[in-house]
C-alpha cells in the first residue's frame, strides 16, 4: 500500500496527497506532518514499534470537502486519491487512483469559490523575441479567459485587478520575479517547468481548444507572448484536470490601452472593492454600488468597475440601457425580480462541461433556462440598441430544458449511485425492475405475517442490515418454536436471527433488482450529461445575457434608490459636477446628512485646483468623490450628484494617506514620494490627479517647497496639464493663484465660535490663511497646557516667519 503511496506521490511532489483507505483519507511522512498542522488533526504513526515508524494523519472521507476547503484557503495544491474499485470484488490490494488535483486557482467545487468574485488562475510568460510579457488569465469554473501584454509599469497593477488565487511562471527568472511584486493577496505561485517555449505548440493547443478557423481572428500571429502565456495555461490546467475544458469557448484579447488605467495604490486609496479598514467588501465602492441579483452579474459589475471604458460610445450605450430602464422602473422592477430566481448558471455548465454535475445542478440548470423566453418577452418592451442585442441574442433552450426535466424527477438527491433520479416512465427495463423490487418487499412484508401465523411467535420479524442482508429475529423466549427450516445466521444479547430458503430466494431477487436500478440510474443520468455537455456553448448565449441585463439594471435600481444623475461626457475636457457626493461615505454617516458640493477644472476654472482647510474639515473626502464619479460614469453607472459633465480620463492617480512599508525598507515619506514620482512620470494631459497633503512626512519648510514645486510641474510640463486636486495643509501654497493662471484656490469652508471651530463642510473661492492644525488637537482631546503653549509658539513662528 505505501509503494503504491509513493508511486502516485512521486509524480506530484509538490503537492499534498490525500490517499483514500477505506472509510478515511490518509496522508503519510512529510504530507503527514504538514496536515496535521495545517488541519488541526491528531499526528500519530504506523508501525510504531519499528525504528523508523511511518507518520499518519487523517480524517473521515464523508469531511473531505471541508478539510478540502481549509487547505485550499491557505494555499495549498492537493492530489486527492480515491478507491477507483469495490473492496469486496478485488483480489488483493484495492486500485487506487487520482480522481482529482486541486490548486488555489483550479477549482470547480461550490463550496470553495465566493459567488461575487471570478477565480482566477494567471500565467506570465516572457518572449524573448519580442520583448514583451504575456498575461493570460482563466477562471475555470466560469470560463473566462482573457490575455494581454502589459508592459512592466501596468503588470502589478492588472495583477492586482485580476487578484489572482494562482501564478504560473515557466522558469526560475520568471518565478523571482513574481516574488517581487509584493502584491498583497499573495497568490500562490506555481513554477511550471513542463511548459517549454515554443509558440507553434501554443497555437496548436489553442486551435485544438477554440477551432483552427477561430485561431486566425484572434490575433495570436502578431502576440507571441500572449499566445504562450495562453498555451501554458491550457496545458498546465490539462496537467491538473482530466476534465474536458468544452466550456471555455472564447478567449479575448484586451489592451491596457482600451480602459482607464488605474494603477493598485489609487483603487486602495479609493477603496473600489475592498476597505482599507479590515478589507472587505463592505463599505469599499464595490459594495455601495452592488444591486445585481444574480452570481454572474456581481461577478461582471466588479469587472466593469475596475476597468472604466475609454470609447466614449461604449459608454454612451451603457448608459443609455441604464437610462431606458431608470425611466421604467416598473417593467426594470419585473425584470430584476425574474433575475433574482437564476443562480450561478455558470459555475453549474462548468460542472456540466467537466461531467461533475450533480441532478440538483441539472434540474435546477432547466430552470434556469425555462425563464429564456419570460426574459426576452420583458425586453421586448424596451427601446434601447444594447437591450434589443440581448434580447435577439436569447436562443430556444426548451429542448434541453425537456431532456433534463423529462428525465430526471423534480427533486432528486445529490449523489448519483444510490438512484432516485430517474423518472417512471422514462425507461422500460428501469420501470420493469421498480415493480420487482415493489414486489418483493411486499411479498417480504407478507412472508413476516405468513410466519408469525406459522410458529405462533407474534414478535417475529424479518429485517434487513447491509451485513447480512434480509434476515429473521426471534426473541430468546420464543427459542423452542423455532421450526427447523430456519438457518441460525447469528446471535444477539436478546434474540437470534435466522435465514430460510423462501427468504433468500425473495432477497436475491429484490437485492438483485435493487442493485440493477441502481446501476441503470446511473447509466441514464451519465448519458444525459453528456448530451448537455455538447449543449454548452449554446447555453452560455444565455449566461451571457443575464450577467449584463442583470449589471444595468442593478445601475439602474441604484440611480433610482440613491438619486444619482447620468453624466455627460465632455469633449472640451471640462470636469463640471454640480452637488457632488462620496457614494460611501453618505451611506455610511448616521445622524448626520452629507454636504454636497461642487467639483469644476477645465477651462475658465483653471486645471489645478489647490484646496486649503484644517483637517478633519473634508479635503480627502471632496477629493475621493471626485475619482470615484469619474471611475462610474466612464464604466457606465450614472453618478452621485446633480448634474455631472466629464471628459474621458485616461487614468485616475491618486496620493492619499500616509503609510509605509517596512517589509522594504521605506518609511512613510519615502513612499509617499515614490507614488508621487509615479505619478508625475505617468500622468498625461487626459489625467486625473487627486493628490492630498503631500510633504507632510517631512520638516515643514521641505514639504512646502516639494508641494510648490509639484504644483508647478504639473502645471508647466507639456505633457502634463493633467486636471489636478490639490489638498493641502499649507496655505502658503495659496500664493500659486498669483503666479499660475491654470491654478485656482479653495477651501473648506470652518467657521469659529467662542473660540470653537465648526466645520461647515462646503467648499468655497478662495484659499484659508490658516492650517487650523491646534484647533484640531484641540477637538481630539490634547490636554489644555499643550494646547496653549502650542499657540505661544506658533506665534513666534509667525512673527520670525
Amino acid at each position: 500500500m505505501l509503494r503504491q503511496y509513493m508511486d502516485i506521490k512521486e509524480q506530484h511532489p509538490d503537492k499534498l496527497l490525500l490517499f483514500r483507505m477505506g472509510d478515511f483519507y490518509e496522508t503519510f511522512f512529510d504530507d503527514a506532518v504538514e496536515a496535521s498542522r495545517r488541519l488541526g488533526i491528531t499526528l500519530t504513526a504506523r508501525d510504531k514499534k519499528k525504528d523508523n515508524p511511518v507518520p499518519l494523519a487523517g480524517f473521515p472521507y464523508r469531511q473531505l470537502e471541508n478539510y478540502l476547503n481549509k487547505l485550499i484557503r491557505q494555499g495549498c495544491k492537493v492530489v486527492v486519491c480515491d478507491q477507483v474499485e469495490d473492496p469486496k470484488l478485488s483480489k488483493g490490494l484495492v486500485k487506487r487512483a487520482i480522481t482529482d488535483i486541486v490548486t488555489p486557482g483550479a477549482i470547480l467545487g461550490d463550496s470553495l469559490l465566493d459567488t461575487a468574485d471570478n477565480n482566477f488562475l494567471c500565467a506570465l510568460c516572457p518572449d524573448a523575441e519580442s520583448g514583451r510579457t504575456g498575461l493570460a488569465s482563466i477562471d475555470i469554473s466560469t470560463g473566462d479567459f482573457t490575455y494581454t501584454e502589459p508592459d512592466d509599469g501596468h503588470l502589478n497593477a492588472e495583477l492586482q485587478r485580476l487578484h489572482p488565487a494562482e501564478i504560473v511562471a515557466p522558469d526560475t527568472e520568471t518565478l523571482a520575479r513574481v516574488n517581487k511584486l509584493h502584491l498583497e493577496h499573495e497568490p500562490a505561485v506555481t513554477l511550471f517547468e513542463g511548459w517549454r517555449f515554443d509558440s507553434v505548440e501554443a497555437e496548436r493547443l489553442l486551435s485544438k481548444q477554440f477551432g483552427a478557423a477561430a485561431i486566425e481572428g484572434l490575433g495570436f500571429a502578431s502576440r507571441p507572448a500572449g499566445t504562450l502565456a495562453c498555451g501554458m495555461l491550457l496545458t498546465y490546467l490539462h496537467s491538473l484536470k482530466k476534465d474536458d475544458l468544452s466550456h471555455v469557448t472564447e478567449v479575448h484579447y484586451y489592451s491596457m490601452s482600451d480602459f482607464m488605467q488605474i494603477d493598485e495604490v489609487t483603487s486602495r486609496n479609493l477603496e473600489l472593492t475592498r476597505n482599507m479598514r479590515n478589507g472587505a467588501r463592505k463599505a469599499s465602492l464595490l459594495g455601495v454600488i452592488d444591486r445585481t441579483s444574480t452570481p454572474m452579474g456581481a461577478r461582471l459589475l466588479q469587472r466593469w468597475l475596475l476597468q472604466p471604458l475609454l470609447d466614449s460610445r461604449l459608454i454612451e450605450a451603457r448608459l443609455n440601457a441604464v437610462a431606458t430602464l431608470r425611466g421604467a422602473m416598473h417593467l426594470t422592477d419585473d425584470l430584476r425580480t425574474l433575475l433574482a430566481t437564476i443562480g450561478d448558471m455558470s459555475r453549474i455548465l462548468s460542472k456540466v462541461a467537466a461531467l461533475r454535475a450533480n441532478p440538483r445542478d441539472l434540474v435546477a440548470l432547466a430552470g434556469y433556462l425555462d425563464l429564456a423566453p419570460h426574459v426576452a418577452r420583458l425586453l421586448a418592451d424596451f427601446d434601447c440598441p444594447m437591450l434589443a442585442q440581448w434580447r435577439d441574442a436569447i436562443d430556444d433552450y426548451s429542448g434541453i430544458t425537456a431532456s433534463i426535466l423529462t428525465t430526471l424527477v423534480d427533486e432528486p438527491p445529490t449523489t448519483i449511485t444510490d438512484g432516485g433520479l430517474v423518472r417512471n416512465g422514462n425507461h422500460d427495463e428501469l420501470d420493469e425492475l421498480r415493480a420487482i423490487s415493489r414486489e418483493g418487499k411486499g411479498g417480504i412484508a407478507r412472508m413476516e405475517q405468513r410466519e408469525r401465523e406459522r410458529t405462533g411467535i407474534g414478535s417475529l420479524k424479518v429485517g434487513y442490515n447491509k451485513v447480512f442482508g434480509y434476515y429473521i429475529e426471534v426473541t430468546h423466549a420464543h427459542r423452542d418454536k423455532v421450526p427447523d427450516d430456519f438457518i441460525r445466521k447469528q446471535t444477539l444479547v436478546g434474540s437470534e436471527r435466522f435465514v430460510s430458503p423462501e427468504l433468500k430466494e425473495y432477497e436475491s431477487k429484490v437485492l438483485g433488482a435493487e442493485e440493477r436500478i441502481k446501476s441503470l440510474e446511473y447509466e441514464l443520468f451519465c448519458q444525459l450529461r453528456e448530451r448537455l455537455q455538447l449543449e454548452v456553448a449554446h447555453m452560455q448565449s444565455f449566461v451571457e445575457v443575464v450577467a449584463g441585463l442583470d449589471v444595468v439594471c442593478g445601475l439602474a435600481q441604484l440611480a433610482y434608490d440613491e438619486n444619482y444623475c447620468r453624466p455627460f461626457l465632455s469633449l472640451e475636457g471640462v470636469m463640471e459636477i454640480r452637488e457632488s457626493r462620496h457614494p460611501v461615505v453618505e451611506k455610511l454617516l448616521e445622524g448626520e446628512k452629507f454636504i454636497p458640493n461642487d467639483i469644476v477644472l477645465g477651462e475658465e476654472a483653471g486645471t489645478i485646483a489647490l484646496i486649503t482647510g484644517p483637517n478633519m474639515a473634508g479635503k480627502s473626502t471632496y477629493l475621493r468623490q471626485a475619482g470615484l464619479i469619474a471611475i462610474l460614469a466612464q464604466m457606465g453607472s450614472f453618478v452621485p450628484a446633480a448634474s455631472a459633465i466629464l471628459p474621458v480620463f485616461d487614468k485616475v492617480f491618486t496620493r492619499v494617506g500616509a503609510s509605509d512599508n517596512l517589509a522594504m525598507g521605506q518609511s512613510t515619506f519615502l513612499v509617499e514620494m515614490l507614488e508621487t514620482a509615479n505619478i508625475l512620470a505617468g500622468a498625461t494631459t487626459q489625467s486625473l490627479i487627486l493628490l492630498d497633503e503631500i510633504g507632510r512626512g517631512t520638516s515643514t519648510f521641505d514639504g512646502l517647497s516639494l508641494a510648490w514645486a509639484i504644483v508647478e510641474y504639473i502645471h508647466n510640463t507639456n505633457r502634463l496639464g493633467s486636471r489636478t486636486m490639490f489638498a493641502t495643509h499649507y496655505h502658503e501654497l495659496t500664493e500659486l493663484e498669483n503666479v499660475l493662471p491654470g491654478v485656482k484656490n479653495y477651501s473648506i469652508a470652518v467657521r469659529e465660535w467662542n473660540d470653537e471651530m465648526i466645520f461647515v463642510r462646503k467648499i468655497e473661492r478662495g484659499g484659508a490663511d490658516q492650517s487650523y492644525g491646534i484647533q484640531v488637537a484641540r477637538l481630539a482631546g490634547v490636554p489644555n497646557r499643550v494646547i496653549r503653549r502650542a499657540r505661544q509658539i506658533l506665534a513666534n513662528l509667525e512673527e520670525h516667519e
